[in-house]
C-alpha cells in the first residue's frame, strides 16, 4: 500500500510540475484533457501557406484567436483547478463533491460551446476546400482516439 501511495504521489507531482512549467507541450496536453474538441484554429493558422490563406483571411483568423484564446485558456485552467479541488475533496471531507463536479462540467460545456463557435467561424472565413484541408491536416497529425 505504501509503495502505491508513493508511486501515486510521484505521478501527481510529475504531472503538476509539467503543468506548472507552462511549457507548450504541457499547455497542449491540458487543453486536450479539458475538452475533446479539435483545435482547428491552430491547424489553420499554422498551415496558412499550405492552405493558401489570404492576408484578409489571416487577419480574421488572428482577430478571432486573439479575442477568444485567452478566454479558452482561462477556462482550461479553471477545469484543471476544479479537477484538483474535486480530487482533494473526494479524499478529505467529501462535502460538495457533486456541486464541484457540476461546476467543472459546466466549464467543460462552455469550452465545447466555444470550440463549436470557432468551427463555425472557420467555416465562414475559409473556403470549403480550405476547411476540408484543415480537417485533413488535423486527422493526419493527431493521434486517433
Amino acid at each position: 500500500m505504501k509503495k502505491i501511495l508513493i508511486i501515486l504521489a510521484l505521478t501527481m507531482l510529475s504531472m503538476t510540475s509539467a503543468h506548472a512549467a507552462g511549457n507548450k507541450a504541457g499547455t497542449n496536453m491540458a487543453l486536450r484533457h479539458a475538452n475533446p474538441m479539435p483545435n482547428l484554429m491552430r491547424i489553420a493558422m499554422g498551415n496558412a501557406e499550405l492552405l493558401e490563406i489570404s492576408k484578409e483571411q489571416m487577419k480574421s483568423l488572428r482577430a478571432w484567436s486573439s479575442e477568444n484564446k485567452p478566454k479558452m485558456m482561462a477556462m482550461v485552467k479553471d477545469v484543471m483547478m476544479q479537477e484538483r479541488a474535486l480530487h482533494e475533496e473526494a479524499l478529505t471531507t467529501d462535502k460538495d463533491v457533486m456541486s464541484k463536479a457540476e461546476k467543472m462540467l459546466q466549464t467543460r460545456k462552455k469550452i465545447i460551446e466555444m470550440k463549436t463557435a470557432c468551427r463555425a467561424e472557420l467555416k465562414k472565413i475559409l473556403s470549403e476546400k480550405q476547411y476540408a484541408e484543415v480537417i485533413g491536416i488535423y486527422r493526419s497529425v493527431m493521434p486517433k482516439k
